[in-house]
């Protein structure tokens, strides 16, 4: 009887050791580092930006439309045949419209549908395509990869010391000329009473996951309602993410940025 209930004890941990590797399996299939090198990022087009990052054993898709009026949002597995992002049938694969007041702020949302169907992938130059298998709405378009530095990071806690970055994705479209897409930063400074002023156009760069700027320029006020001097327009910098998720600057002019980590904020 001792036997029989050790080989069921032995069965019933094989088989539990089984399910666990096929869980492990699945997971890294999904969140492999392959995957999260071509997909994880946050992604733009003149039509609209998307953000794509892991979620325990899945991959989120969010697409927000270019007048901040539609959403689409997929629940997707990582197919490694196709190498791409494959939405699951499942009722998480949603379109919803958006209402907003004249100020801009959101009042209503109505959800469209919940049965979506998409497929991610990465075409010849590395932008991201968006096959609407529902409406087709990805037609045409193909997302250039932006990275994550997007928003507000704050380096000290002190106010007398407080060092602010304001990241966001820019787009300008000249009278005359092409149209200049790319990173604009705006650091903030408090020295005492004294405000200083960072001004940066930067380019992503992909490989290195990095912002590059050789077009920067510096201001100061002595103290607030002071007259605002420019220091330099000659500026260049380089902006980096360490392993904690930070962003970190290193200003090639006057090294200004040594020392600093900027943290994540809501803003």
């Amino acid at each position: 009887m001792k036997k029989w209930t050790a080989l069921l004890m032995a069965l019933v941990m094989t088989v539990m050791c089984a399910a666990a590797l096929a869980e492990e399996e699945v997971i890294e299939s999904l969140v492999n580092p392959e995957a999260v090198k071509m997909f994880s990022s946050e992604w733009v087009d003149g039509f609209a930006s998307v953000k794509i990052y892991a979620e325990g054993s899945h991959w989120i898709v969010w697409i927000t439309s270019a007048d901040g009026a539609t959403e689409w949002e997929y629940n997707c597995q990582y197919d490694e045949k196709q190498k791409a992002l494959v939405s699951w049938d499942d009722d998480i694969n949603t379109k919803t419209e958006i209402t907003v007041n004249e100020e801009g702020s959101e009042i209503g949302r109505k959800e469209v549908y919940n049965n979506g169907k998409a497929v991610f992938s990465l075409n010849g130059e590395g932008k991201l395509i968006w096959t609407d298998e529902k409406e087709n709405a990805g037609e045409g378009l193909a997302f250039q990869r932006i990275g994550w530095f997007q928003g507000v990071w704050v380096a000290g806690d002190a106010i007398e010391s407080r060092c602010e970055l304001n990241c966001f994705w820019d787009v300008e479209q000249p009278a005359e000329g092409e149209i200049y897409s790319g990173y604009k930063i705006e650091i903030t400074k408090y020295d005492g009473e004294a405000c200083l002023i960072w001004v940066y156009s930067c380019d992503y760069d992909a490989e290195t996951n990095t912002l590059k700027s050789l077009l920067g320029s510096k201001e100061h006020a002595e103290k607030e309602g002071d007259p605002i001097v420019t220091d330099y327009e000659d500026g260049a910098a380089e902006f980096s993410m360490d392993d904690e998720g930070c962003v970190r600057w290193n200003d090639l002019k006057e090294n200004a940025g040594e020392g600093l980590q900027f943290s994540p904020t809501n803003g």
